[in-house]
C-alpha cells in the first residue's frame, strides 16, 4: 500500500484554533480508482475542511502525483468539490474527488454546500519572458536525455510542457529497452529454432547498400557463434538494425537506422551512470521479434519511471529550468533561423521563451488525436474515437503543427501503430504469454509483430483476448508485482485480472471453454519441448504453461505509436521540404519520423527516445 499525506493548513487558522480550543473531527470516504480502493480522512475545522489525508492509494506512482497535488489544493483553498480534474490523470483525480465528497458528506455537510461551483475572475496576463541557450518543448523522456546533454556540455536549458507533471507517454511505458549484446543478453538461452530466424533474414534480397552490409556482418559473426558451440541469446547491433527495418517494411531510413542500433547499448550505460539499474535477464517485449528487450528493475517506480526520473534528477541538480501547464503553439522564426517559442499557460498567461542556440521538439506523437490518425490513417478501417489509445493526452501532435508551419517536411504519417493492450499487463514480454480468444482457443503466434497482432484480434470475436501467464511469470519473474508496481492481487481484486490455480479454475473465472484452453497449453507445452511444431509457428519460447497460479487479463486493439513525423538527418536537425535543415531546429523522440518504417518493434522506443536525445541536446548546444 502506498500512502500519500497532502495537507495545507493555514497558520492563522492554526493559531485561531490553539487560542480559542476548536475541536477537529476527522471523516473517512472511499472510492474506486484506477487501480483499486482509494480511501482519505479529511479534517473539519468549525465548519471548513482544512486538511485532506490519503490513507490508502493503489493508484500508478508518477502518473498519479499531480492529481494527488493539485485536487486537494484546491478543494481546500475554494471550499467545494466541483474543481477540475488534472490533466493526464483524470481517473485518478476524478477518484479523490468522489473519495473527499463521501468523507465530507459524512460529517453532515450538504452536498449544494460543498459542491459549489468555483468562480475565477479572469484578468489580464502579462507576457512572461525567460531565454536559455536550449529551449526544449516536452518534458518526456527524449526531452529529459537532450536536457542532460545540454547541461552536460556546459550549457543552459529550458524544457517548457503543456501538461501539469514531466515524463510525456515514458513515465507510462512498458519497461524495455532494447539493445543488442550486453551481458544481461548473453546470460540467456535461445532455442534452435531462432537461428532459422536469422538465416530467413540473411537470405532476403537486400535493399540497398546498408542492408546488404548488415547481412554480411551478421554472416561472420553468426558462423563464429555457431562454431563456438554457444547457447546464449545471439544477437549484434546489424541483426538489431535488420529486424528493424524488415519488421518496418523497408520504410525506414538506414542511415538513421545505424545510428539508433549503434547507440542501443550505450542506453543502456547511459541510463545505469544516472543511478537506474536492470534486472538480470532478458526477454523480448511484445512485437519486439527477438530476446534483446531490457527492463529496469524498478529503481525509480513502476512503468516507465526509469526511462525519464533519473534525466529528471539530473535536471533539478544541475540547474535546468522545468515549467509545466504552459503550452508551446508556435515557433518562432527571425531571418530563417528557429529563435525561440511562444505559446499560452494554463491560466491564460502568454509566453514566450528565446533560445540562444537552438530550440529542440520533444513533443511526442500523435496518437491521442483522433483527427490526426484519421487524417493521415490508410492502412486501418477506422481510426475513430471508438479505437482506444494507450498514450497519456498529452500525444496530440502540437510539435507536428509547429513544425509543418516553419516549413518542415513530414514523412511516414499513415504508419499509425496499433498494439494489444488492455486493463492491466503482467510486464512488457510476450515470452511466457498466450493469447487466448473467447472460445478459449490460441489464434496467432504471440512472437509477431504488433500490427500483426492486433490484427488478428480484431477478427475474433468481440474483438477482443485474453493474455494468460503462468506462475512461472506471476511468482518467479515477476514476484507477485506487475511492471507498473502493482499487486497482482490487488489488480484481481479490482477486477483488471483473473487468477486461477489450475487451467481449468481460469478458464471458469474468464468464461472461456475449459477443455479448449488446456488443450492450447498442451500444444504450447509441446512445442516449448521440442516434441511438436507450434501450430502457429511460434519461435520464442521461455517456460512452459504447466504451473499455477495462472492470471489472465482481457486486451484490446488500441492505437499505441505513430512511427511517422517531423523528419530528421544523422544530426537530428529537422529538414524542410527540400531536404535542408532548418536553422536552430532539432527533434527527437516519436514527433520524429523515419525510424522505425511501417511498424515499430515492441522495445525500440526506449532505445530512439535516449539515442536521439543524447544526439539532439549534443548538437543543438553547439
Amino acid at each position: 500500500m502506498k500512502k500519500r499525506i497532502i495537507s495545507l493548513i493555514l497558520s492563522l487558522v492554526m493559531l485561531l484554533s490553539l487560542a480559542v480550543g476548536v475541536t477537529a473531527e476527522t471523516f473517512e470516504g472511499e472510492s474506486k480508482g484506477y487501480g483499486g480502493v482509494l480511501k482519505v480522512a479529511v479534517t473539519i475545522e468549525e465548519g471548513k475542511l482544512t486538511n485532506i489525508e490519503v490513507l490508502e492509494s493503489h493508484e500508478t506512482a508518477g502518473i498519479s502525483d499531480p492529481a494527488f497535488a493539485k485536487v486537494p489544493e484546491a478543494i481546500i483553498e475554494h471550499q467545494t468539490v466541483a474543481v477540475d480534474t488534472v490533466t493526464g490523470c483524470t481517473l485518478s483525480s476524478k477518484a479523490l474527488i468522489e473519495a473527499v465528497t463521501a468523507a465530507w458528506l459524512a460529517s453532515g455537510a450538504a452536498l449544494e454546500d460543498i459542491s459549489k461551483e468555483v468562480v475565477v475572475e479572469a484578468g489580464e496576463k502579462e507576457l512572461e519572458t525567460k531565454t536559455a541557450d536550449v529551449v526544449i518543448i516536452g518534458a518526456g523522456g527524449s526531452g529529459m536525455t537532450a536536457a542532460v546533454e545540454v547541461l552536460r556540455a556546459g550549457g543552459s536549458v529550458l524544457l517548457v510542457d503543456k501538461m501539469p507533471s514531466i515524463g510525456g507517454n515514458t513515465i507510462a511505458a512498458g519497461s524495455a529497452l532494447n539493445a543488442a549484446g550486453s551481458d544481461i543478453q548473453k546470460t540467456g538461452t535461445m532455442a534452435a529454432s531462432s537461428i532459422e530466424v536469422i538465416e530467413d533474414l540473411l537470405a532476403l534480397e537486400p535493399k540497398d547498400d546498408n542492408m546488404k552490409r548488415w547481412q554480411e556482418n551478421i554472416r561472420k559473426e553468426l558462423d563464429a557463434y555457431i562454431a563456438s558451440g554457444a547457447t546464449y541469446v545471439f544477437d549484434t547491433v546489424d541483426l538489431h538494425k535488420l529486424q528493424t527495418y524488415v519488421g518496418g517494411d523497408y520504410v525506414a531510413n538506414t542511415a538513421l537506422l545505424d545510428v539508433f542500433g549503434d547507440g542501443a547499448p550505450g542506453a543502456l550505460e547511459y541510463l545505469k551512470e544516472l543511478g537506474m539499474e536492470w534486472q538480470p535477464r532478458i526477454t523480448a517485449a511484445v512485437g519486439a521479434t527477438w530476446q534483446r528487450s531490457h527492463q529496469p528493475a524498478r529503481t525509480f517506480g513502476g512503468a516507465g519511471s526509469d526511462f525519464v526520473l533519473p534525466q529528471y534528477e539530473f535536471v533539478k541538480a544541475n540547474g535546468g529550468e522545468i515549467v509545466l501547464e504552459h503550452k508551446a503553439e508556435e515557433l518562432i522564426m527571425e531571418d530563417g533561423r528557429v529563435v525561440g517559442v511562444k505559446g499560452t499557460a494554463n491560466d491564460g498567461t502568454p509566453f514566450e521563451y528565446r533560445a540562444n542556440k537552438s530550440v529542440i521538439l520533444a513533443t511526442g506523437g500523435f496518437g491521442a488525436n483522433v483527427e490526426m490518425r484519421q487524417k493521415y490513417n490508410k492502412f486501418w478501417a477506422t481510426l475513430d474515437e471508438n479505437v482506444p489509445t494507450t498514450n497519456q493526452p498529452c500525444a496530440t501532435g502540437d510539435g507536428i503543427g509547429m513544425a509543418l508551419a516553419v516549413g518542415a517536411n513530414l514523412v511516414g504519417m499513415e504508419w499509425i501503430q496499433i498494439i494489444p493492450a488492455g486493463d492491466a499487463s503482467l510486464s512488457a514480454s510476450v515470452a511466457n504469454e498466450m493469447y487466448i480468444n473467447a472460445e478459449g482457443n490460441r489464434f496467432i503466434a504471440e512472437d509477431e509483430r504488433r500490427d500483426v497482432l492486433s490484427g488478428a484480434i480484431l477478427k475474433q470475436t468481440d474483438t477482443f483476448c485474453w493474455k494468460v501467464s503462468s506462475g512461472y511469470s506471476v511468482d518467479d519473474i515477476q514476484g507477485g508485482i506487475d511492471y507498473k508496481g502493482n499487486k497482482i492481487v490487488d489488480l484481481v481484486t479490482a477486477g483488471k485480472g483473473y487468477l486461477g490455480d489450475t487451467i481449468e479454475d481460469l478458464a471458469n473465472q474468464i468464461g472461456v471453454d475449459a477443455a479448449n484452453l488446456q488443450a492450447a497449453a498442451d500444444a504450447f507445452n509441446k512445442a516449448f519441448k521440442g516434441e511438436a511444431e507450434d501450430p502457429f509457428g511460434r519461435k520464442l519460447f521461455e517456460y512452459p504453461m504447466d504451473k499455477g497460479p495462472y492470471y489472465a487479463t482481457r486486451s484490446y486493439a488500441k492505437v499505441h505509436h505513430t512511427m511517422g513525423g517531423v523528419e530528421i538527418n544523422t544530426n537530428c536537425e529537422v529538414l524542410d521540404t527540400n531536404g535542408k535543415p532548418i536553422p536552430g531546429l532539432f527533434a527527437c523522440g516519436e514527433v520524429t519520423g523515419g525510424i522505425h518504417g511501417g511498424n515499430r518493434l515492441g522495445g525500440n522506443a526506449i532505445a530512439d527516445i535516449i539515442v536521439f536525445g543524447q544526439i539532439a541536446g549534443q548538437n543543438a548546444v553547439k
